[in-house]
């Protein structure tokens, strides 16, 4: 489950990089380092934000009511 977690993760920044690598847009490899990494934490960050974002509902969610039952009859 973690090799597909980690592969997830990585595909997306991969995948640009190469992209921009055979479209000529770096001239050496410090450029195409700096800019995988680059895009590495922006995956990263936007990967926390979300999963923080979805915590942070989670947390503040409303209290469960007690069930009603269908058979009592209320005054």
């Amino acid at each position: 489950m973690m090799i597909f977690v980690t592969t997830m993760f990585l595909l997306p920044p991969v995948l640009v990089t190469l992209y921009l690598y055979v479209s000529g847009v770096f001239i050496n490899r410090r450029t195409f380092q700096s800019v995988f990494y680059i895009l590495l934490v922006f995956c990263a960050l936007t990967v926390g934000i979300s999963m923080s974002i979805q915590y942070s509902y989670q947390g503040s969610a409303s209290p469960a009511t007690t069930p009603v039952s269908l058979s009592q009859v209320l005054p």
